[in-house]
């Protein structure tokens, strides 16, 4: 029998996405995450062998492991917030770092042979000194959630090297897509649709860039770099830069309305200012981003729009 692979944080936007496409993709799925069993739910991730509602660390957490013993564990479980991390560093470290070494923990005592993803940030790079960022360019986070993502992928370097477990980094740029209701596209949204300024106020110049990838594409390099049974620390993104001046001229676009965009000028701590990805390595096992940026952002405004009411709107 073909052995499953396990989401952690399957309830969140990055875990869904990548749980719902790998089971679209004919993989047996259990899902670990902050979740409930009711039909509603579990009819949204195909070939769902078993969910489980947990925040980890839970003792529970053990017992899935040791039933199932995936042949995958994706770790999509912690933070994901730079300015929460920021105001509360050490429940930032509990919720991250505590949470990877509990995982990697018990697949190391239960299911030794079961591959472990780690997701981690494009934040463990903070502001680099050069563009396009490789890889193997020094780590110099500029905020606490980057700091701890860079604690977490130590933890992984420590269980491959010292306890034999088979690894992978993933250092995810800015993901995108349906479900995600925080960060800066979404805030953007927010803005254009709040009915009762005719200013939609950015923090920051506009000139500020990120490497946009939409969800569903940072699941599908999963499943490549899976396929390829490749190790070590990938980038992934697609591979350009967007500025938040042309991410907000873009939704201003598709709202079709006149709001004047102003920017603060101002700088906040934690945001690095200009990213984008060398994704070479990643390309080089056949990956290529399929969601094109103008595509992925209006198929975005179209779920924002269809859930403004959810989304606490004006």
């Amino acid at each position: 029998m073909t052995k499953p692979i396990l989401v952690t944080g399957a309830g969140g936007f990055l875990g869904s996405h990548i749980a719902r496409y790998l089971g679209g993709r004919g993989h047996k799925i259990v899902a670990v995450g902050r979740l409930n069993t009711t039909p509603d739910v579990t009819s949204c991730y195909p070939n769902l062998v078993k969910i489980c509602g947990m925040t980890l660390p839970d003792a529970r957490f053990a017992d899935v492991v040791k039933e199932c013993q995936p042949q995958l564990l994706v770790h999509c479980a912690g933070t994901a917030s730079v300015a929460d991390s920021v105001d509360d560093p050490y429940g930032d470290f509990q919720k991250t770092v505590e949470v990877c070494a509990f995982a990697l923990e018990t697949v190391r005592k239960h299911a030794p042979d079961c591959r472990f993803v780690q997701l981690s940030s494009a934040a463990v790079y903070g502001n680099p000194p050069q563009l396009p960022i490789p890889e193997s360019i020094p780590c110099k986070p500029v905020s606490p959630y980057g700091y701890h993502k860079l604690m977490c992928e130590a933890l992984v370097e420590e269980y491959n090297q010292l306890h034999g477990l088979n690894t992978t980094i993933l250092r995810i740029f800015s993901a995108y897509g349906e479900r995600l209701a925080k960060q800066v596209v979404f805030d953007l949204c927010r803005k254009f649709s709040d009915t009762s300024s005719e200013i939609v106020e950015v923090f920051g110049t506009g000139r500020e860039t990120r490497d946009f990838i939409h969800a569903t594409d940072v699941a599908r390099a999963i499943e490549c770099i899976y396929e390829s049974g490749s190790n070590g620390i990938f980038n992934v993104a697609s591979g350009s830069q967007t500025s938040v001046d042309q991410l907000a001229q873009l939704l201003k676009i598709i709202f079709s309305n006149n709001k004047v965009v102003s920017y603060t000028q101002s700088t906040r701590i934690g945001d690095p200012i200009c990213w984008q990805a060398d994704i070479t390595k990643l390309q080089s096992l056949g990956f290529l981003p399929a969601v094109e940026f103008e595509a992925g952002i209006k198929q975005y405004v179209q779920w924002f729009q269809s859930n403004i009411k959810e989304c606490n709107v004006s």
